[in-house]
């Protein structure tokens, strides 16, 4: 009994089995089927064909065309006009009136006086100043002595020479008379005698205005040395001020108030944003592609910003390392423009050809590229392309497409 009821239990486990794996096949079967489109009512062919009311879509057609070939080389912005504003004095910093980013007024602003960047302490030139301002009132008092004294010389001079020819005068008269016999000896001896004082007198007179005025053409040199010393003191009180020397930004500063300044040791870093360069090292085998005046194309990565620029300067010397050589390129003026930044020029070196397409035809999915080609039953069909560089409006296609083929547009 125990075995007869065994038996019909694996008959019973064996037929549920077999129905499982028939019900599993059956299911399998019908998906098969329903994806084959089995169960889908089929369209003869003359319904397939576009009806009246279908539209086309607009499509354009892939050209060809052919631009300048462009070679990359790199460069940074600089400034043309750029400087590092140094002290002239050794002197303590006073004040600094500036910080970096601020914009300054140079000499050459119409109607703006110059900034003042920074003063310096000026006890030490005030005090020069001062004395040679007394030395030269000093001086001043001196010469308006010496030209006196001066003067009474001449003026003793005019009566010496007055008095030496009334002496002379005399001695040739009592001489004459003496030679007649109406003047006696002692007579003519006086005025002789009279005649030698006053000619001595006379040259007296003359050695004390020649005294006189040498002393005064002493004492106005040494007030000339004075005045110079003077004009030397103003110009190193100005010194004690620093300006700025031309118009533009501060990009750096060194220095602050209570420390010591030195000559020709850098206080501020100015350069004029307007005036922006880039330098870029080029090729020495693209040289030949590039001349002064050469209108080229630059592009700043940092700002995302793309411009003409005008070729400055080459220098007209190659690095024997890089085999490169330096091209300054001007720019067009925009306060964005930063020195240092990071910036492209792209050369131009023959041309080339190539297939392109509107950029509003383009979808992008995630890193792939689409368009819709016109297939040959009049329907869309997606294919996935390579682009290039964009050529607004257009873009160019690497691959993916063949020139007269048309793509949709929207």
């Amino acid at each position: 009994m125990t075995q007869n009821g065994s038996a019909k239990d694996k008959k019973r486990a064996a037929r549920a089995r077999y129905g499982k794996g028939f019900g599993a096949l059956a299911v399998l079967v019908f998906l098969m089927l329903w994806l084959s489109g089995a169960f889908v009512k089929k369209v003869g062919p003359e319904a397939a064909q576009p009806g009246p009311s279908r539209q086309k879509p607009s499509t354009v057609k892939v050209e060809g065309k052919t631009f300048p070939l462009l070679i990359e080389q790199v460069g940074a912005l600089r400034s043309r006009s750029e400087a590092q504003v140094s002290s002239r004095l050794m002197a303590e910093v006073r004040q600094i009136r500036v910080k970096e980013g601020d914009w300054v007024w140079g000499p050459e602003a119409a109607g703006v006086q110059p900034t003042v960047l920074a003063t310096l302490d000026d006890r030490e030139v005030q005090a020069k100043l001062r004395q040679a301002n007394s030395q030269v009132d000093a001086l001043d008092h001196a010469i308006g002595a010496a030209r006196a004294k001066f003067h009474a010389a001449e003026a003793q001079l005019s009566a010496s020479r007055a008095n030496r020819e009334k002496a002379a005068s005399d001695f040739h008269r009592y001489e004459n008379l003496s030679k007649n016999g109406a003047a006696t000896e002692q007579q003519f001896q006086y005025a002789r005698t009279q005649r030698d004082v006053s000619e001595a007198q006379a040259g007296s007179s003359v050695q004390e205005v020649r005294a006189a005025q040498g002393e005064v053409a002493r004492l106005e040199a040494q007030k000339e040395q004075a005045r110079a010393a003077v004009n030397e003191a103003q110009v190193m009180l100005s010194y004690t001020v620093i300006n700025a020397p031309f118009s533009g930004r501060i990009i750096k500063k060194m220095l602050n108030a209570g420390d010591m300044a030195s000559p020709g040791q850098p206080v501020f870093f100015l350069d004029a944003p307007s005036q922006s360069e880039i330098h870029a090292v080029v090729s020495e085998s693209l040289i030949p592609c590039l001349k002064i005046g050469q209108e080229i194309e630059v592009r700043i990565d940092a700002l995302d910003r793309s411009a003409k620029g005008e070729i400055k300067e080459i220098v007209p010397q190659s690095d024997s390392a890089t085999r490169t050589v330096l091209v300054k390129i001007g720019l067009p003026a925009r306060d964005d423009f930063v020195n240092g930044l990071f910036g492209r020029i792209y050369v131009p070196y023959g041309s080339y050809d190539a297939l392109v397409i509107p950029a509003r035809a383009v979808r992008e999915v995630g890193q792939l590229y689409l368009v819709d080609t016109l297939g040959l039953d009049g329907n869309p069909v997606r294919r996935f392309i390579t682009l290039g560089r964009a050529r607004d409006p257009f873009v160019e296609v690497l691959s993916g497409l063949n020139e007269g083929e048309e793509v949709v547009v929207p």
